[in-house]
Formats: structure tokens, sequence, C-alpha cells
């Protein structure tokens, strides 16, 4: 892990009004550093909440790209529950306590997610506490931000996970339309394994359902959605008097309903979130054990199971607080307990932002065709040869011009061999020795959009299976069958993937081609 940077003293022979100015920026200066692996860009200081916080769920909405802070309390104690939903408004840099309320005290610790029920996109809230209480809620409360109207759904879509009234919710993840609760807190008195999966267009009573259990006892988890697979690391275990932070982690299949363990993070951490950024699940500061809380955000990257410490933390330590991500280009916090207190202030991180990615070929006479690359998950499969030295090629599209630092394979086998990195939305990285059958990740460093604009590290990943035309991680019959269906036709945008050695025409050549790979798969 790369220390701050230091401040040096010569701050102090500047003139006192300038030291004023400079005093708010000092610690965001502190912060930055260059050549920072799957790093946190600098951190700046947003507007104070509208009072201190803790215990709230950090939700960023997509519908009108606002950030709500859900619930939570503003001390210790009771009276102090937030009942009112917070909107912080990226483009006026403020925030506003809306008029809706939830129907009773029972705010602090819930699990929310955005979900679509009828076409319409809402907020869910499930379960909660109050402040000097020992007693938990089961409701799923529904919030419409822009009409901004709170509803409670009915006792039959009550969490089952809460039936004896005194849990709450522990990770939380919403994928696939759904929202999955994992594991839980026993108010004081243990934590849970169980796993339940919120669907809200099933029939009413009919919304839980129960999953496979988690592997161990725990609540408060950081836990994050990356494609299909839902990922943890640490969480609260309970000793019989008190919580404590831990460090195992885990991946769950939602197509197979199991859970595996992956690499432990690699500090104790509990009572914070994880984050879908770019594709990689960044676990945000939080814990209470000793050194925590922190400030430290660590980085998971899922294609090779690795973590890294970020070079560049936020800069308050704090746990319990709301936070959450537009998926790439902005991440926003605020409060919590820091490190003991309620607090109030936020900071932003604000990185480059990419509008897409694909991995492009020209096949031969054919024309120029793309394989869409997710930016946050499940990886696009590049299914095309990349010939006898294995090259591919990444473009990587902004919403402004960028200048690129270095361009780098931080995931994977293979090399980048050259990029482009004039000022200009659009980036080229061209890749060699690229293996077959792995997921690797390419990142583009120190990425300055603009002119003095917001810097930071962009990863974006890809599968690379030759012969996988159908795209699903596998090559079998199915994927030998479609390319045999697709021989003598026209390469087209809607069958350039059959054209597996990129030659222009799809022939016997690539049927051959794609059975040689048959019983390969993607880990």
């Amino acid at each position: 892990m790369t220390k701050h940077k230091t401040l040096h003293f010569f701050w102090a022979a500047f003139p006192l009004s300038l030291l004023i100015l400079l005093v708010p920026v000092m610690p965001g200066l502190a912060q930055r550093t260059t050549g920072k692996p799957d790093s946190v860009d600098t951190w700046t200081a947003g507007p104070t909440f509208p009072t201190t916080v803790v215990r709230a769920v950090g939700v960023f909405f997509p519908a009108n790209g606002r950030f709500y802070a859900m619930g939570g309390r503003s001390a210790d104690g009771t009276g102090n529950d937030l009942l009112h939903p917070a909107e912080y408004n990226p483009g006026t840099n403020t925030w506003t306590l809306k008029a809706a309320m939830f129907s009773d005290n029972h705010v602090d610790n819930m699990g929310c997610g955005v979900l679509t029920q009828g076409g319409t996109p809402y907020i869910f809230c499930v379960g909660g506490s109050f402040g000097g209480g020992a007693d938990a809620s089961a409701r799923v409360a529904r919030y419409d931000p822009v009409a901004d109207v709170m509803t409670d759904l009915t006792a039959a879509d009550n969490w089952p996970g809460d039936a004896n009234l005194i849990r709450l919710p522990g990770g939380f993840a919403a994928v696939g339309n759904k929202l999955y609760i994992i594991g839980g807190f026993d108010i004081n008195v243990d934590m849970s394994h169980e796993v339940w999966v919120f669907d809200p267009n099933a029939a009413v009573g009919s919304r839980w359902t129960q999953l496979a259990d988690y592997p161990m006892d725990r609540g408060y988890i950081p836990t994050a959605a990356i494609g299909n697979l839902i990922y943890t690391a640490g969480g609260s275990l309970w000793d019989g008097t008190t919580i404590h932070d831990t460090v195992d982690s885990f991946k769950y299949n939602i197509a197979t309903n199991t859970w595996t363990a992956i690499s432990n993070i690699p500090r104790v951490v509990a009572e914070t979130r994880a984050l879908n950024v770019y594709g990689l699940m960044w676990v945000m500061g939080g814990g209470r054990d000793a050194p925590n809380p922190n400030n430290e955000v660590d980085i998971y990257n899922p294609y090779c199971n690795s973590w890294t410490v970020s070079t560049q933390p936020f800069v308050t330590p704090r746990r319990n607080f709301p936070t959450d991500t537009d998926g790439g280009s902005r991440v926003w916090l605020a409060g919590g307990y820091a490190p003991a207190s309620p607090d109030m202030t936020m900071e932003i991180d604000t990185l480059p932002k990419v509008t897409s990615a694909v991995s492009r070929k020209v096949q031969g006479g054919a024309g120029t065709f793309d394989v869409p690359l997710p930016l946050n998950g499940p990886t696009g499969i590049e299914c095309r040869s990349g010939g006898a030295t294995n090259d591919y090629q990444m473009i990587i599209n902004f919403d402004n011009s960028v200048l690129v630092g270095s361009a780098s394979v931080t995931c994977g086998t293979g090399s980048v061999s050259s990029f482009t990195m004039n000022q200009t939305n659009q980036i080229t990285v061209n890749l060699t020795g690229v293996t077959n059958v792995q997921r690797i990740t390419v990142t583009l460093g120190n990425v300055m959009q603009g002119s003095g604009g917001p810097t930071g590290d962009i990863p974006i990943s890809m599968g690379v299976l030759v012969g996988d035309t159908t795209g699903n991680g596998v090559v079998n019959a199915g994927d030998v069958s479609q390319t045999k269906s697709q021989v003598g036709a026209t390469v087209t945008g809607s069958n350039f993937r059959e054209d597996v050695n990129a030659n222009g025409s799809i022939s016997s050549a690539d049927v051959a081609l794609v059975k040689s790979k048959v019983g390969t798969s993607l880990p």
C-alpha cells in the first residue's frame, strides 16, 4: 500500500490568508498520488448532510441520477430516527429532506435497493430498528423518489427472516430486479446465516424465497453484485457479548444457488457497504475493531480472485454510513460514526466517465465488428481467435476528451503492445499474447478528463473463450450447431461471432475451430 503524500511545513510560510483558503482542500491534496493500480481518485468535500447521520442506507437512483440516504438516525438513543429520505442532487450540489415519511421509526440498519415494479422504478427498504430499541421490523417499504411517495407493502410481504422481530438485515444487493438479504443480526443475541430474496413482481404473499444458507453466521456484511454473482467481504460475528469484524469472503452464484469461498479481504471489516465500480468490488472503510473504523478502500477483482488496497482512501475514517455509486464516475458517502461520534460531512469521488467499451476486430472484407464489454459485469466474451500472436483490441469511449497516462494488463495473461493517448474521447488499446480461457482486465492509468478534470484509473474487463459463439461461458455442442447453421452466410452484425477465425467468411474451418474448443469454459 502506497502511503499518503505528506504536506510539508512550507505551507506555514504562506500568508495567513492563503493558508486559510488552502486548509479545506489540504486533505484532498494529501490523497493524490501517481501510478496507482486500481485506485480511488482524490476525494473532495461535498455539502454537509442536513444533520448528523448514522446507520442510513445510501442508494443511487438511476432514473433521476440522484443519491438518497434512506432512514438512519442523527444520534444514538431514542427520538433521533430520521423518517424522511434525504436527496442529494449532483446538478445543484445540494441536499434536500423530502416530504415523504416512513410509517414508523424502525428506519436504522435497513437493507435497500432499486427495483422495478409494474414498469416503475422504486427504492425498496427491508426491516430496520430504532435508536435505543431492541426490536426490529419485518416491514418492506417502497419509496418513489420521483413522486416523493412512501408506501408500506402489506404484512403478507413482510421479510420472513425477521419472524422473531429482532433481526436486522445483514448484507444486501439488488441484481436481476430482485433484492437479496444475506445473514443478519438478531439484536444483542446472535448472527444469522439465512439468505432470502425478494421479487417485487411476484404475487402478494409470495414475494420472498429462502435460498442456500450463507457459510457463516454474520451481520453487517459488505456485499456487492457483479453480473449474476454476489460477492461478500467480512461482516460482523457475535461473541456472546458484542460484535467483531471478520475477513471471511464469499461469492454466490444465483444460477446454481451455491456459495463458494473467495480470497479473504486483507483486513477485518464490517458495518459498511461494498460497491460495484467499473466491475470491481470496492469495500468502503468501516469496521469497529482496531484499527477500524477505517478510511481504507479495498478493491476486489473477481476475475483474478485478488485484492488490492487503494492508495487513495477517502479522508475521514467512518463506519455505518450511507454510500453508493453510479457504477463508475461517481461515489458518494456521508455521515457515519467518524470514528466514534455521528458525523455530517460528505465526500465525493469523481472519476472519468466511460460510456461504452468493446472488443473490436476487422474480419477480412466483411468489415469491423464489436463485442460489447459491459462496464459493471458480467464480462463480455470475445469468442474470435486472436491469430498467431493472440492479438485483440479494446475500444474505450468516454463522455469527454481524456488523456491517458498508461495502459496495462492488471489481471490475466497478455500485454499492451500500444495505445492511443491523444486528447480524444476514444481510446484504443492493442493487446498481444492474450491467452484463451481467461478473463482479463486492462487498466487505463491516470486518466484525466478534460483540462484539469476528474482523474483516476479505469479498469475494463473481458472474457476470452475462442469458439463460445453463444457467449454463455462454455464451448459445447450448441456453439458447434450455431456455427454450422451460418456456414456460407454473409458475415453481418447478427452472425459475426460465428466467423471465429475472423477472416470475413463463415466456413467449415470455423466449425472445425469451434469443435476443437468444445469442453473449454471460463473460470
